[in-house]
C-alpha cells in the first residue's frame, strides 16, 4: 500500500486548521505535531528608543493519506 504525504503550512493557525480540515475530508491524516517557524523578526525604532517588534510565523504540520 503506497502513501501520499504533504507539509501543509500558513501564516496563521486559523488558516492553517482550515486546510487541515479540507484535507481531512480528503482522507488525509495528521502525522505528529504542528511546527512554528519565525520567518521574519524586525525591531522598530524611533531614534534610539524601541518601538516595538514585529514577528512573522509560519505554522506547518505533516499529513499523511492512503493511496
Amino acid at each position: 500500500m503506497k502513501s501520499e504525504t504533504l507539509i501543509i503550512s500558513s501564516h496563521s493557525t486559523q488558516g492553517l486548521n482550515e486546510k487541515i480540515k479540507k484535507y481531512q475530508e480528503e482522507g488525509y491524516v495528521v502525522v505528529g505535531s504542528h511546527q512554528v517557524v519565525e520567518t521574519h523578526h524586525q525591531n522598530r525604532f524611533r531614534g534610539q528608543d524601541h518601538v516595538d517588534t514585529i514577528i512573522d510565523r509560519e505554522y506547518s504540520i505533516t499529513i499523511k493519506k492512503e493511496v
